[in-house]
């Protein structure tokens, strides 16, 4: 290839970048919200997929509003995004948030809420949330359809404890179901207690949570259907590759 001609196409390649390069800023130029103007709106978005219903639009207006917070009536250079997802967050039923200016001069919220996993009522009369995230919940008014668990459950502790467990078994179509109560007792072991059957399952502790299950439900169907589901007062499992059904 001659040299002229290496010349020209490098200069066809540098023409193309930077037409490329003009349309890409003239782009995030149009779509670039003007910050002198004066925001006149703010939209919530919550994306609850679980449908919690532990957070309201009204809640989080209300939030921002006792903050000083509220973005109507300022311009958008006085809106600090950061500081209104640190506010948000700050909420003991939001997970996250995340806040950005349009070019409509709105202030778009999106939040997602925390999710609970267990309800904790412990043995120092405290009510509280487990999430599923490993932290912990104030108790809100309204009615939500959780395991229960009560005894020797330290709130400090209780969500890197028990809330994998509180995931498993919530997302179990058979033990959701099965499983009314988790009571730690005094020496921190977990029982279970079920809705079918007059006694009590003995976990142990939270590992090998699977195998445990899993070796229940084998006893359901192959045990318990056979001698009696009123034969036992305590099946326990804590011990590798066994059930130990202990008689009343």
């Amino acid at each position: 290839m001659q040299k002229s001609t290496i010349i020209k196409t490098i200069a066809k390649l540098l023409v193309l970048l930077g037409l490329a390069a003009y349309l890409v800023f003239a782009l995030v130029g149009i779509n670039r919200p003007k910050e002198d103007l004066v925001c006149t709106g703010v939209d919530v978005i919550i994306s609850d997929d679980q449908c919690t219903d532990f957070i309201t639009e009204e809640e989080i207006r209300n939030l921002l509003v006792s903050r000083e917070l509220d973005p109507e009536g300022k311009t958008l250079a006085e809106v600090d995004l950061t500081q209104l997802e640190a506010a948000l967050t700050a909420s003991p039923y939001i997970a996250e948030a995340l806040c950005y200016k349009t070019v409509e001069g709105h202030i778009s919220i999106q939040v997602t809420p925390r999710v609970p996993v267990l309800h904790v009522l412990n043995q120092l009369g405290e009510d509280f949330y487990i999430d599923n995230q490993g932290g912990t919940m104030p108790r809100r008014n309204h009615v939500v359809d959780l395991l229960v668990m009560t005894g020797n459950v330290p709130r400090s502790t209780a969500g890197s404890l028990y809330a994998p467990m509180g995931i498993q078994l919530s997302k179990d179509p058979f033990w959701s179901k099965e499983i009314e109560e988790i009571h730690v007792n005094a020496d921190g072991e977990l029982e279970l207690t079920p809705r079918v059957g007059d006694f009590i399952i003995l976990l142990g502790d939270t590992s090998q949570l699977s195998d445990k299950l899993e070796r229940m439900h084998t006893f359901y169907s192959e045990g318990l259907d056979k001698v009696g589901w009123n034969r036992y007062k305590v099946i326990n499992l804590k011990f590798n590759d066994q059930v130990i059904g202990v008689k009343k």
